[in-house]
């Protein structure tokens, strides 16, 4: 069924595609089938479900990076910014190289922020806080 899914999603059929997504991931399902759903959603703006696709991939696989990137953005979208910076400290964790592509959507998204000082957005993804005096971690930029 995921590669019907993936099938029907590369056709452009996208309403196909999630049916025959959710009929792969219906009981259980793999983590890739659930990775797939979750960008399909996204792409059709379905952020609340898409979040939850990639909720079930970081369950089945604590270690995949690119579910917790897309977790973040999805819940940026949402107007979450706690929940999608908790997402992208998680990325980070896991994998530091996530970073560029972190700040590229922390800077792009509606609620999108200019930071201005690197090292203090990498040490706010690493769980540390910013120095006491520190420039302004981040700008609004008024999406």
């Amino acid at each position: 069924m995921a590669r019907l899914g993936r099938l029907a999603w590369q056709r452009r059929a996208p309403v196909e595609a999630e049916g025959f997504l959710e009929r792969a991931v219906a009981g259980g399902g793999h983590a890739t089938a659930w990775f797939d759903l979750g960008l399909l959603r996204q792409d059709t703006r379905k952020f609340g479900s898409a979040a939850e696709a990639y909720r079930r991939v970081l369950e089945m696989r604590p270690d995949a990076p690119e579910a917790a990137v897309n977790l973040g953005v999805v819940l940026q979208e949402t107007g979450d910014i706690h929940g999608a910076m908790a997402a992208y400290s998680l990325a980070y964790g896991l994998s530091p190289s996530t970073f560029g592509v972190i700040a590229m959507a922390l800077a792009s998204a509606p609620s999108g922020r200019l930071w201005l000082d690197e090292e203090a957005l990498r040490r706010l993804l690493a769980g540390g806080a910013p120095a006491s005096g520190a420039k302004p971690l981040a700008v609004d930029t008024g999406r």
